[in-house]
């Protein structure tokens, strides 16, 4: 768990705590120490001891005591505290892997404006680094628990990772599910194992799926067509769901988010859980 003090890191600690209580999981606290001579953290009051304290030992002391604050309240006892420095991206990367992480949380708002155009985001970057799961938080889901939860799936004839964990999270979660597989625009051509043309079809299959997977989590099908980012949005906000759950596409050689992963995570949904495949794709899902 990255955690930077905003209001979306703080929620993002909220979500991740509350399943790693009903799972039995424990939670490392990450914060990473900038540089002061390279950028600013964001954070106005660890910025000034930053700059007014070059060896950072006032910055450090004041950080720890921070997240120790926040893990007496929201997670005694099941919190471990970790203080970093350097890239914030490089070393949340490092320490998921050093730890074996089942889950990355961070908060989803990320950098605005002009500043997020030059620097971009922590959450935005870290999708260029695949590993396990990454859960983006804008907002805590009502009473700590994922009531609604929708899953985009590509394909309806094959269960892809991202299907499978939030099919079992809503069975955890003991919540609704919504299965939405995005048809092409007219004209779009793809290979046949990324996306499935046939609406007719569609709903048959998944629901095949989700007899598979979860046959007792109570579940909407839902099968649009359009631009996938758009329209995984429009869905979510329209049945007002606490999380969705996307499959994470590559492109390019250096491996960054695919666009939907990119705009999709960019939208301000309240809860985003991103899943890597198994086996990486060149094809961005829903590219023209």
């Amino acid at each position: 768990m990255g955690c930077d003090f905003s209001d979306g890191a703080v929620a993002a600690y909220g979500a991740a705590a509350a399943l790693a209580q009903r799972v039995g999981a424990a939670i490392d606290l990450v914060h990473v120490l900038p540089d002061p001579r390279a950028s600013r953290s964001g954070f106005e009051p660890l910025d000034a001891l930053l700059y007014r304290d070059p060896g950072g030992e006032l910055a450090r002391t004041e950080a720890r005591t921070r997240l120790e604050a926040l893990a007496r309240e929201i997670a005694p006892g099941r919190t471990e505290i970790h203080l970093s420095e350097g890239d914030p991206v490089r070393e949340l990367a490092a320490k998921r892997d050093l730890f074996a992480a089942d889950l990355v949380a961070l908060g989803g708002g990320g950098l605005r404006g002009v500043r997020r155009v030059i620097l971009g985001s922590v959450a935005g970057k870290l999708l260029g680094h695949p590993g396990c799961p990454l859960l983006l938080v804008t907002e805590p889901p009502p009473a700590g628990e994922f009531k609604r939860i929708m899953v985009a799936q590509e394909s309806p004839r094959a269960i892809s990772p991202w299907l499978e964990i939030g099919l079992h999270l809503a069975h955890d979660e003991r919540s609704e599910a919504t299965l939405l597989h995005v048809l092409p625009p007219p004209g779009y051509l793809s290979d046949a194992r990324h996306v499935e043309l046939d609406p007719e079809s569609a709903p048959a299959h998944l629901a095949g799926l989700r007899a598979r997977l979860e046959p007792t989590v109570p579940t909407k099908i839902l099968v649009r067509r359009g631009d996938p980012a758009h329209e995984i949005t429009a869905a979510a906000r329209e049945l007002g769901v606490h999380l969705v759950v996307l499959g994470a596409e590559r492109s390019g050689p250096r491996g960054s988010p695919g666009r939907v992963t990119n705009d999709v995570a960019r939208a301000g949904l309240p809860a985003l859980l991103v899943v890597w495949p198994e086996t990486e794709s060149d094809e961005e899902f829903g590219s023209p």
